[in-house]
């Protein structure tokens, strides 16, 4: 054991020197740290001068989070235009004022930034005068304690430009510093009640990074919001060592991209005076909801629509009012149609030349299957009798309906309902469209031909009366009559889309001339009452049907003494139709058939005053320079419906072809520039029989004919559009070899 202490001991003195030695030895080491540290120190910094990090964060980010602050720079939200030019609805600026109380907030010179303690007194009574605020609150809110800066509540916010301006002045006469403004976008809607439920609201949403933005939530504001809302851009401002915003150092990093404007169909005038007289049906009536649209029977544009119960879209007044709903009329909530629908029966049974006017019936009721159909003058209690069929489409006869109906075939009218392309949604652009329906049942069947069995939208049966006015060629409703791009200054402008023929323009005319009798035979009918027509429009004729539908319950058919939905279309003049108006009322507490006078005559007599205006080509102009392009992209697989909804907002005429759920070739190029009112054939993923090609072009007959190795020849004009084709719709398409089409002006 000693001598393992003697050898530690050596081993330890061994190492040992003079104080001198030490000294040297230290300072060896200490350079040898130095010159260490010195090439980390280098190695680090030809790190971070290489890869702008360290520990895995970006050191340039780093440093604009403290000395640069990044703002969104909003693009303007496109505005809503009628035909002519008036807006409709368009972008706003609200602003909402705060208080900055920080008292380190001061510029380079040492001027004071913030509301001083002295000032509160007269800041308060700035804003008791000019925002009706208390004095005591907005003391209350300056005299917080640990904050830089305070706001004022509802009463702070939504302030106007004009209320701002007030404001700034008289802070600025007090030499009051620190009241300062946020601004918020809003969306104004300068007529009030308007087409309320049709064009909707756009209103703010919040964004991911904190910011808001206009977003449309209803009616057009929401089916056309890719189109109105633009893209928004990045502004980035520098910061001072306080962290204050430096004004005046905005850099724009990205260039917002400002929405599309829209300029509708709908004729502010017409649709002004559309309103008012509304207003005086429903307070005759009080229906549950009532609704009315004019279209130009020449082009299928709407030029006015509305419903009742309704709202202000500027002030949001009466959305608290009793049956007041967010759907809207115009193309959501289906209905059985009642007897309007036999307008499209009769037009039917003539072009099928099952009608025969003299022919005639007695209205004692028939049975169909285990169901007996009677006329409502029957079920009213009056004597059965006989009439022609004529006078039975005037009398509104249920049975003489039934038994055209029976001639034709189920099958028949089966078919004459899809050219009229019912229990399809017509995809006019507005989202949310219900489809209707049309039920396989026999019975039901049978009773759709007056209306009943079958469920439809307003709109739907507005496209088909369309085809009545329009002499057999039935087009699309459109509510766009052109889009307007400010960043390029460049436009796309809607022309009339062709969307089928089921009829001949002669039982279309004919039809006309039936309906004119409903107005004004005294005997039979149902549009006559109290020794006059009840649907007048000056001195002109007038082809009219009016409808009463059941509605359907949980249990069958409402019983009550009202339980109806109610209805009238006029076409106006009747040998060759300038206007279409369709009015409906479900649920009325009071109805008579006079209280469509209140609507349908005034509205109808300003459309004729206005008809110059109404049927020439929208006056609205804006400076262009060439059309707006537009690309389909990459619709391969998607929903046929959702896609030809896209490529009407954006005036494109889209043709889906069979009945698939998917969409599996197009006849355009996905990067192909597609021109204003291009026709764009969409195969669908399931097509069994010939399409009806009528109103197609000659490039599309081609296209669709290679698709399915076809061959096809034509007659009649060489550059024209399908008028007829050799093959029913019902033909399978396997089974076809070739095709003939006639191609018309």
């Amino acid at each position: 054991m000693k001598n393992l202490r003697e050898r530690l001991l050596r081993y330890i003195l061994s190492g040992r020197k003079t104080p001198r030695g030490n000294r040297e030895r230290v300072g060896q080491n200490l350079m040898i740290l130095a010159v260490v540290l010195f090439f980390v120190f280098i190695i680090n910094f030809i790190i971070i001068i290489g890869t702008d990090s360290k520990f895995g964060e970006n050191l340039s980010a780093g440093a604009k989070a403290v000395y640069q602050t990044r703002q969104t720079l909003q693009a303007k939200r496109g505005t809503i235009y009628d035909r002519d030019g008036n807006v409709i609805a368009e972008d706003s600026t609200t602003y909402s004022v705060y208080a900055v109380i920080d008292k380190t907030y001061k510029d380079a010179t040492g001027k004071k930034l913030f509301v001083q303690e002295s000032q509160y007194d007269k800041v308060a009574e700035i804003f008791n005068q000019l925002l009706g605020m208390d004095t005591a609150y907005v003391k209350s809110q300056l005299q917080q304690q640990k904050l830089k800066q305070v706001s004022f509540g509802t009463q702070g916010t939504g302030l106007s430009y004009t209320t701002m301006t007030a404001v700034q002045k008289a802070a600025k006469e007090a030499g009051i510093e620190g009241i300062n403004f946020t601004t918020t976008p809003g969306r104004s809607y300068p007529n009030g009640v308007f087409a309320s439920h049709f064009i909707g609201l756009a209103q703010l949403h919040e964004n991911k990074d904190g910011t808001s933005s206009l977003q449309g939530s209803t009616g057009l504001e929401s089916s056309l919001n890719s189109i109105l809302s633009g893209t928004d851009g990045t502004i980035v401002y520098e910061k001072d060592k306080n962290g204050n915003t430096l004004l005046g150092t905005g850099t724009v990093t990205k260039k917002a991209v400002n929405g599309k404007d829209v300029y509708t169909t709908l004729s502010a005038p017409l649709q002004t005076y559309l309103e008012t007289q509304m207003d005086a049906f429903q307070a005759q009536a009080n229906g549950v909801l009532a609704a009315a649209t004019v279209v130009n029977a020449k082009t299928g544009e709407i030029l006015a629509t509305t419903q009742r119960p309704t709202f202000n879209a500027s002030t949001l007044d009466g959305m608290t009012a009793q049956n007041f709903t967010w759907t809207t009329a115009l193309y959501q909530g289906m209905y059985e149609p009642g007897s309007t629908m036999k307008t499209m029966l009769l037009a039917s049974a003539i072009d099928n030349g099952t009608f025969n006017p003299n022919e005639t019936y007695t209205n004692n009721g028939v049975t169909v299957y285990d169901t007996t159909i009677n006329d409502w003058t029957v079920n009213e209690g009056r004597d059965a009798q006989t009439l022609t069929f004529a006078q039975g489409f005037s009398l509104s006869s249920n049975v003489g309906m039934t038994l055209l109906e029976q001639k034709m075939g189920n099958s028949k009218w089966s078919s004459y309902l899809e050219k009229f392309k019912f229990g399809f949604p017509t995809r006019f652009g507005m989202s949310n469209e219900d489809s209707g329906s049309i039920s396989d049942n026999a019975v039901n069947v049978i009773m759709s031909a007056f209306g009943q069995g079958i469920s439809v939208t307003q709109v739907q049966m507005l496209r088909a009366f369309g085809a009545i006015a329009n002499n057999g060629v039935m087009l699309e409703p459109q509510f766009i009559s052109k889009l307007y791009d400010p960043n390029t200054s460049t436009t796309r402008v809607a022309s009339s889309e062709v969307v089928g023929n089921p009829v001949s323009a002669d039982a279309a005319s004919q039809t006309r001339n039936y309906m004119v009798n409903v107005g004004t035979d005294p005997y039979y009918g149902t549009l006559y009452a109290k020794g006059a027509p009840v649907i007048q429009v000056g001195d002109l004729s007038v082809a009219v049907k009016s409808g009463t539908a059941q509605i359907a319950g949980d249990g069958g058919y409402l019983t009550g003494a009202h339980d109806y939905v109610y209805s009238v279309v006029a076409m106006v003049p009747s040998d060759n139709p300038d206007f279409v108006m369709y009015v409906t009322i479900q649920q009325p507490e009071n109805f008579q058939i006079s209280f469509y006078a209140t609507v349908v005559n005034p509205v109808l007599t300003e459309a004729e005053q206005m008809k110059d205006s109404l049927m020439a080509t929208p006056t609205a102009t804006s400076e262009s320079k060439g059309e707006t392009s537009y690309e389909i992209g990459n619709v391969i697989g998607k929903a046929p419906g959702e896609v030809a909804q896209t490529l009407r907002n954006n005036l494109i005429h889209p043709v889906i072809v069979g009945n698939g759920s998917k969409i599996a070739k197009i006849s355009v190029g996905q990067k192909d520039k597609l021109s204003a009112n291009q026709q764009v054939l969409l195969l669908t993923d399931q097509v069994t029989t010939v399409p009806d090609m009528y109103g197609w072009t000659k490039e599309n007959v081609k296209t669709f004919a290679k698709w399915h190795n076809l061959k096809v020849s034509f007659k009649g004009s060489s550059n024209g559009r399908v008028t007829a084709q050799d093959k029913d719709t019902t033909t399978k398409l396997k089974d076809t070899k070739k095709i003939t089409v006639t191609l018309g002006e």
